[in-house]
């Protein structure tokens, strides 16, 4: 119960009700105001770390965009040697079917086997064997 409001009609609370009640109010008003005072410092370390949260969330998003053209750089190369291989393996079966291979039309006419230094293909110069004198009376 209020203790402003009284039971009679025109009966008005007196003096000491009042102050009794001006100093709960006081006190109410006190306490809330400590209370709005504790939240403002609750809100302003909120937005603070709100803030910091949405800069880490800026610099790791720009982080990642980095990395995400970096490994799309990183494909596109191994795309293109990729490519380059493959042109450069098929070149080389086209040059290995295409390229003339030496023939000596003369290379069976002193038999069927010679000797490595004797080959028209050789760069060395050919030492006779101790028997080629033997061979040739």
């Amino acid at each position: 119960m209020n203790p402003i409001r009284t039971r009679g009609r025109h009966r008005r609370p007196s003096l000491a009700q009042l102050e009794q009640a001006s100093h709960k109010d006081a006190a109410t008003i006190a306490t809330q105001a400590d209370l709005i005072a504790d939240l403002r410092t609750q809100l302003g370390a909120a937005l603070r770390e709100a803030s910091a949260a949405e800069e880490r969330a800026r610099v790791a998003a720009g982080e990642l965009a980095q990395l995400e053209q970096a490994v799309e750089t990183q494909a596109e190369r191994i795309a293109d040697l990729e490519h380059r291989l493959a042109v450069g393996v098929r070149a080389e079966h086209v040059i290995a079917d295409t390229q003339p291979c030496p023939v000596l039309d003369d290379r069976f006419e002193q038999g069927p086997v010679r000797r490595l230094g004797a080959s028209p293909l050789a760069d060395t110069v050919e030492i006779p064997r101790p028997d080629a004198a033997e061979e040739a009376a």
